[in-house]
């Protein structure tokens, strides 16, 4: 094994060496297109999804209707069709790695793009021949193809990314979540109120899965090996750069029991749980909440839904150094470190939904303040439990987030569906009270349980097979790509 790393590396010198300057690793190179590419499918993939939230409000309010060709229903189902995405989601999660490998990403995501547009496209469609059950059955197709998106990122950095850049290329790619949320909430309330009417955000999103399924076709490769423009320099530069890495985690022994017998993975996997309920329930119920109770029309609803992604981004761009200085010198233990992230991402919003829970009505601007500060603090929690995988188990984080992340999404889409029951009449908003507060009573108690029992220290099993430090760092960058999901 030596022998063949020496050799790997001599290669990889030689070719620097003869290489022209031309021809050496470029500072901007294919590596950065394809993570470019990336960002803009989690962009599409979001505008796809999130949409919904706003757009049901505009299918079934007459007030938003500005053109008499423009129908809209009277469905009382609205939180089943929210919640529908996410009964096919899992279903293809954990069998993503296995359709890569056979089919190559390239295909894969070409054709899974491809049929959820056309599902989103043809709600309208689906609406008028089958009511509230049309547009359930193309979410629900929507929710499948869309398994693979995380999953499908976490596999595109693992080709691309060298080790050194893999945060810089995270970044970037994964900033295309909060900007597809914030267009989506933006252009779906402007154009619901227009003259054009709501149909129009389908056929438009539906059209930009096309246009990034083209620019797919010609510029997105499975591998730097595949690519059959990259530099020489640029492809040995990936490739060394992630070989030692694949192979030294192929063989593996994966200590399944020992985890799920492990109080600290438990301790965080419950706490995001917690979180995954509280915030599914939140993203997908808000503007719901705005147009029912306070009565907001489309256009504000948009605007107002769309402020808390806007927050999230301001507060990453500047704690970001702030959590990597804490960290870096010390200034307090990495598990207090934990702890603060998680008192500002979950106790605090958790406070602030009791606070919420008994305003009234007349109240709307401090409302739309609160719900800022519900919403935008959970960006906190990725220096929080949600990161917490890489501290107790760098070789293994991406196994327990695949394990935890299962559990999550399969909770999570109970948030709407337990909203349909708790809340008969949207626009009372004493009801709402009741779910504010059952969420604030989860999320604290969730958040409380990580920090007694959760810990930042590496656990035992860790080593359950062997490895080395080469093999460690080469996951300690999944827990991050993945904590999106």
């Amino acid at each position: 094994m030596m022998d063949k790393n020496i050799e790997r590396k001599k290669s990889l010198l030689d070719t620097m060496i003869l290489t022209p300057l031309k021809e050496r690793v470029p500072t901007v190179g294919v590596r950065h297109v394809q993570a470019l590419l990336m960002f803009f499918y989690m962009l599409v993939t979001m505008l796809t999804r999130s949409t919904m939230s706003i757009a049901v409000v505009a299918m079934t309010d007459n007030s938003t209707v500005t053109n008499d060709d423009i129908v809209y229903y009277d469905w009382e189902n609205t939180n089943i069709i929210l919640s529908s995405f996410y009964w096919t989601y899992i279903i293809l999660q954990p069998f993503s790695g296995y359709f890569f490998k056979q089919f190559g990403l390239r295909k894969c995501l070409m054709g899974t793009m491809l049929f959820n547009g056309i599902a989103f496209t043809l709600i309208p469609s689906a609406a008028a021949s089958f009511g509230s059950m049309g547009v359930i059955a193309c979410r629900m197709i929507q929710g499948l193809l869309q398994g693979f998106t995380f999953p499908a990122c976490h596999a595109a950095l693992g080709l691309w990314a060298p080790l050194n850049e893999r945060s810089k290329l995270t970044v970037l790619i994964y900033s295309g979540c909060n900007v597809g949320v914030i267009l989506a909430m933006l252009i779906t309330g402007w154009i619901s109120s227009s003259v054009y009417g709501w149909p129009l955000v389908f056929y438009l999103f539906g059209a930009t899965t096309i246009v990034w399924c083209i620019a797919w076709f010609f510029l997105g490769y499975d591998s730097p090996a595949k690519h059959p423009r990259i530099g020489v320099a640029e492809k040995h530069y990936i490739m060394e750069a992630l070989e030692h890495c694949e192979e030294e985690m192929s063989d593996s022994n994966l200590p399944i029991r020992q985890i799920l017998t492990s109080l600290p993975f438990w301790a965080l996997a419950i706490c995001n749980i917690g979180n995954t309920w509280g915030i599914t329930l939140f993203d997908l119920e808000v503007p719901t909440y705005l147009q029912k109770v306070l009565g907001f029309d489309i256009k504000t609803n948009g605007i107002i839904s769309s402020l808390p992604q806007i927050t999230q981004l301001g507060l990453s761009l500047v704690f970001a150094p702030v959590t990597d200085y804490i960290v870096e010198k010390k200034v307090i233990s990495l598990m207090n470190c934990r702890r603060l992230f998680q008192v500002l991402g979950s106790l605090v919003p958790a406070a602030t939904l009791v606070w919420l829970a008994f305003i009234s009505k007349s109240q709307a601007t401090l409302i739309i303040i609160l719900l800022n500060v519900i919403i935008g603090l959970t960006v906190f929690l990725y220096n929080g439990s949600y990161i917490n995988h890489v501290d107790i188990s760098p070789k293994y984080a991406g196994l327990m987030l695949g394990m935890e992340n299962s559990i999550s999404q399969m909770v999570g889409l109970t948030g709407p569906i337990f909203v349909q029951y708790m809340v008969p009449d949207l626009s009372d908003i004493l009801l709402w009270r009741n779910v504010f507060l059952l969420v604030s009573v989860i999320t604290a108690t969730t958040a409380t349980f990580f920090m007694i029992f959760g810990s930042a220290k590496i656990q035992w099993w860790n080593s359950w097979s062997a490895s080395n430090a080469e093999a460690e760092q080469c996951t300690l960058s999944a827990p991050i790509i993945e904590n999106k999901v």
